[in-house]
This record gives structure tokens, C-alpha cells and sequence, in this order.
């Protein structure tokens, strides 16, 4: 007889909210705000610092405030601020990351869902189609070490906005956090 199945779900899991008509029409020129958007700050990613890409102006990653899109770039578990007025890395900044047989990837974010809910979707800066990668704020305030870190960044298998979208809202219901929907736009190897 095999076990019963037994919800893993939070106390407070809410279900996804998702409208499948408003869904099934975005584009890569959609915007969107909840009328709400209170969002508590989550504890941020071990930081990686960009050098003179934050020149033109940075926000924190979760920030929902900034009016287009912006670019993140991450290497390994490391993520850097928001940049706000996003433009390609010249070979001089990409060189100032000093990375060895490591990937640098730049990222723009889409969308960010907390808890089932859509609070903001921006259009794209980039006209690059692709992947997407789901990042799951940290929960644990203090250090990090390398072989304990906490927070996620997820590759999608997704490569249409819509979809995308509905697994950000998704994951973010199932794992009662916040998450950000961001497309891969680039990776550099040194």
C-alpha cells in the first residue's frame, strides 16, 4: 500500500493568481503594474560589484521603482545591483571582472512575483530572444559561505514571455517568496 501524500505547502501557500486571456497576450513590449506593491526587501545575494557599469546609476535587485527595465550580470552565485540605463559592456569593463574560466552573464529583468501575485512587468530593453532564469531572493540574514548559500537562480526552459511569466508567478506561490523573472541577454567567457 503505498504512503498517503502529504502537502508540503506552507500554512499560508495562496494559489496563483493567473488571468490565462491577459497571460496569452503579452509581448515583449508589455508593461504592468499591480496597483499595490508593497514588497518587504529581501536579503540580497552575495554582491558582485561591476566596476564602471554602476557609473550610470544602480537600484537593488528586488527594487520595483525603476521605470524601464535594467540589466543584472551574475557570476556563479554572485549577483550585482540593478543597472538602470543598461548598454553593452565594452572589452575594458569586461576585462575589469579579472574572471578565470568563469562565465559572466548579463540578465534583464522582466518581471518580479511575490507570493502568487504579479506586481510589475516591464517591457524589454533588448531585442535578444531566449532563455529565462527565475532568481529566488535569500532568506538567511548573515554570512555566506561558498558551500552554503542560500537563494536560487533557476534556468527556465521557457523561451516565450507568457510562459515565462506564468512559471515566475507559479514558483513564487509555491515557494511563498518573492522571485524575479530575468531573460539572458549575453554570456561572456574569459
Amino acid at each position: 500500500m503505498p504512503p498517503p501524500v502529504t502537502d508540503v505547502l506552507p500554512d499560508e501557500y495562496v494559489p496563483a493568481r493567473i488571468d490565462p486571456a491577459w497571460l496569452a497576450g503579452l509581448t515583449d513590449d508589455t508593461s504592468w503594474r499591480a496597483p499595490s506593491h508593497a514588497v518587504p526587501t529581501p536579503v540580497p545575494f552575495p554582491r558582485r560589484e561591476t566596476g564602471t557599469l554602476a557609473d550610470a546609476g544602480t537600484a537593488p535587485l528586488f527594487d520595483l521603482e525603476h521605470a524601464t527595465t535594467a540589466w543584472f550580470y551574475n557570476i556563479r552565485h554572485e549577483l550585482s545591483d540593478a543597472h538602470v540605463n543598461p548598454s553593452d559592456m565594452t572589452r575594458e569593463q569586461h576585462d575589469w571582472f579579472s574572471i578565470d574560466r568563469e562565465v559572466l552573464f548579463t540578465r534583464e529583468k522582466r518581471a518580479i512575483a511575490r507570493r502568487g501575485s504579479l506586481l510589475r512587468l516591464w517591457p524589454a530593453h533588448s531585442d535578444v530572444t531566449g532563455e529565462y532564469a527565475l532568481v529566488c531572493a535569500p532568506t538567511v540574514r548573515g554570512e555566506y559561505r561558498l558551500s552554503n548559500v542560500d537563494g536560487l537562480l533557476v534556468s527556465l526552459s521557457a523561451t516565450d514571455l507568457p510562459t515565462a511569466v506564468r512559471d515566475a508567478i507559479v514558483a513564487s506561490a509555491r515557494m511563498n517568496t518573492t522571485v524575479l523573472l530575468a531573460r539572458t541577454i549575453d554570456r561572456m567567457y574569459s
